[in-house]
């Protein structure tokens, strides 16, 4: 098997030095997070991690493990069961969306907000938002706190990772495709002051948000990043759900 997925491997690269591109299948992570490792086994370390909805092409399979690769070209692998169908991560997010066992609902009165803190909180992107988004906390995954919230029927959706009042990362996914103009124009805000409010200062407007919101869906890729005080946003178009999500995290 080791041997086959060599040379599956060998004819790839010989297709790109021809400038032949593969026609790989293409799947899409479904859980929230997911490990990518070297190899084929839990046993190898851990390279990076993928998160929902992200598309990846499959260049060889051992057993259920799937040597795929990333939105950035990055080889590696990850197992086959957490990988499925645009349907697959629709249905993994309104799992999330639901659940009510064992979760908490978050506070809904914000605590005041410095301006002048460089860490990143939950408070302080919610309270710049023109509608307010009802979150609930759900049980941690690998040991990171996480906190989840929507609005719109499911049209904006927020997800947090890490202590609320020191995030590893702040996430906002809007819908951009079929989609009215004004249901467009009510996400475009959602995405401006979610910006806004992790990069204080900003002198960008709703018109600007919808423009870079349509060319990201457009070209089916991300877009280049914002960077100011200490963290940096990045968008990036969900084909599986049609969708473009904002991440915010901290700089090192």
């Amino acid at each position: 098997m080791k041997r086959r997925i060599e040379r599956i491997l060998v004819v790839t690269l010989l297709f790109a030095t021809a400038g032949c591109a593969p026609d790989y299948e293409t799947t899409y992570v479904v859980p929230p997070v997911l490990n990518v490792r070297k190899g084929p086994s839990v046993k190898d370390p851990i390279l990076t991690q993928v998160r929902r909805g992200q598309e990846l092409r499959i260049v060889a399979s051992e057993g259920k493990w799937l040597s795929v690769l990333l939105p950035d070209d990055a080889p590696g692998w990850v197992h086959g069961d957490y990988l499925g169908s645009p349907p697959d991560v629709r249905a993994s997010l309104n799992r999330d969306l639901q659940k009510k066992q064992g979760t908490t609902v978050r506070r809904r009165t914000p605590r005041p907000v410095r301006k002048t803190s460089k860490t990143l909180s939950i408070d302080g992107l919610l309270t710049g938002l023109s509608e307010e988004v009802p979150t609930e906390i759900l049980p941690p995954l690998e040991g990171v706190d996480r906190v989840i919230g929507a609005t719109r029927k499911g049209q904006v959706v927020v997800e947090f990772w890490g202590d609320e009042d020191k995030l590893d990362r702040a996430m906002m996914m809007v819908s951009v495709l079929n989609l009215s103009e004004d249901d467009l124009n009510v996400n475009a805000q959602f995405a401006l002051d979610f910006v806004k409010s992790a990069l204080p200062g900003l002198k960008r407007d709703r018109e600007w948000m919808v423009r870079r919101l349509k060319e990201i869906s457009s070209r089916d890729e991300g877009s280049g990043e914002l960077q100011a005080k200490g963290r940096v946003v990045s968008f990036e178009f969900l084909k599986a759900l049609g969708a473009v999500r904002v991440t915010v995290e901290p700089t090192t």
